[in-house]
């Protein structure tokens, strides 16, 4: 595998475990952080959070991570959970 491709995948996945222990942890999920499917939304009919935890997983993400991310920013990828590692992985590493 190539080494570009083999470093953006286990960015990927270290970020996507990140996420996952941010959301259990903070939020108070009974999950296990392989337990979240990355594409349920997080809203609505997936994992029935709030305007709140939006607040708190914003909060949490630019506290882990060392990023700011701007309201609108912050509307856009709260969908999933992969929606949050791309806005991650975009601010913190560019186009990795």
């Amino acid at each position: 595998m190539q080494t570009a491709l083999k470093k953006r995948i286990e960015i990927r996945e270290s970020t996507m475990i990140d996420v996952a222990e941010i959301l259990i942890s903070a939020l108070h999920l009974k999950f296990e952080p392989g337990d979240l499917d990355p594409d349920t939304p997080l809203f609505g009919s997936g994992l029935g959070l709030d305007s709140v935890d939006a607040v708190v997983i914003i909060v949490e993400l630019e506290s882990r991570f060392n990023i700011s991310i701007s309201e609108e920013e912050g509307k856009n990828a709260l969908r999933t959970i992969n929606t949050l590692i791309d806005l991650i992985i975009r601010k913190k590493y560019g186009n990795a």
